[in-house]
């Protein structure tokens, strides 16, 4: 009887770590970002974002380090992945592949520096 219990159990623990729902898992749903412009430090100029998953580009004005629009790319489906291509001001300065549990957060300097995190979501 013990050795039944100690098997149910083991089966239960291996099942928490190694097997999860799709519910417990945190896969990006449709509808959620891959980019945003997180921080933009007095810049001024243009920024321009080229998806590998979509037909079109999108290009964002900023003045003053307040930008006059948003990435409006999202997810058409669960877990969906995408490249971008960064250009600032006619210069092509970033590559980010994001997949399917990640979001973009596009920082720009002063000087039109751009650094990416990326976080897990």
């Amino acid at each position: 009887m013990h050795r039944r219990y100690f098997c149910g159990l083991a089966a239960c623990t291996v099942g928490l770590a190694g097997c999860s729902s799709e519910e417990d898992l945190h896969v990006v749903s449709e509808g959620s970002s891959f980019l945003r412009l997180h921080r933009v430090d007095n810049f001024s100029g243009t920024v321009r974002v080229i998806p590998s998953c979509r037909d079109e580009a999108v290009e964002i004005r900023i003045t003053d380090g307040q930008s006059n629009g948003s990435i409006p790319y999202t997810r058409n489906e669960p877990g969906e992945e995408c490249t971008f291509e960064i250009v600032v001001d006619d210069d092509q300065v970033k590559s980010v592949d994001l997949n399917s549990s990640e979001m973009g957060n596009i920082d720009i300097s002063e000087s039109g520096e751009v650094t990416v995190s990326i976080d897990i979501i």
